[in-house]
């Protein structure tokens, strides 16, 4: 069960990275900084722990999860 939350918490945060991608004009690059501040200000705020106790590595290993102090 580990497994499959961590694919699917994986898994959205790669689809909205896609969907960025496609739907606007910020590059790569750009997407990957927003996704890393976006990680630690969620963090910041208590949100992203939540997500990382559901999702284990589908929310550490992705981009966000740089923002991550550890667990």
């Amino acid at each position: 069960m580990e497994y499959l939350r961590a694919f699917v918490v994986g898994g959205l945060i790669c689809v909205i990275g896609q969907i960025l991608i496609d739907k606007t004009n910020l590059t790569p690059a750009r997407i990957l900084v927003c996704f890393v501040t976006l990680g630690v200000i969620l963090t910041a705020i208590g949100v992203y722990e939540p997500i990382v106790k559901f999702g284990g590595a589908g929310a550490t290993v992705p981009l966000p999860g740089f923002g991550e102090g550890g667990r």
